[in-house]
């Protein structure tokens, strides 16, 4: 099966050894890593597309539409906002109002 993955995998295969999928790679995975529980989790949630072809016009095709499943299927707090808010509700990055805390 060709696909695009978004993430690194480590996909566990009936022998007992493990199959590597890194992040951004594209190419083909054997058949019983293709029809594996976590791949086809993977392919439903957005984060490994399988493209109709393997040509580039295919793939940025099927790397939109993955990328548009990811978004849809990201339930996270923080997905929808400008970035990621630390513990005190500001913004990463941001400066705080002053000490975080005090010592008595």
């Amino acid at each position: 099966m060709f696909i695009i993955s978004k993430r690194n995998y480590r996909v566990k295969r009936a022998d007992g050894s493990f199959y590597g999928i890194k992040k951004d790679f594209i190419g083909i995975i054997p058949d019983d890593v293709a029809e594996s529980a976590l791949v086809q989790r993977a392919i439903r949630g957005g984060m490994v597309c399988v493209p109709e072809g393997t040509k580039d016009r295919e793939l940025e095709r099927a790397d939109g539409e993955a990328a548009q499943k990811a978004s849809e299927n990201d339930v996270r707090p923080d997905a929808g906002e400008g970035g990621a808010r630390k513990e005190g509700g500001e913004k990463a990055g941001e400066k705080g109002s002053g000490k975080q805390g005090s010592k008595k």
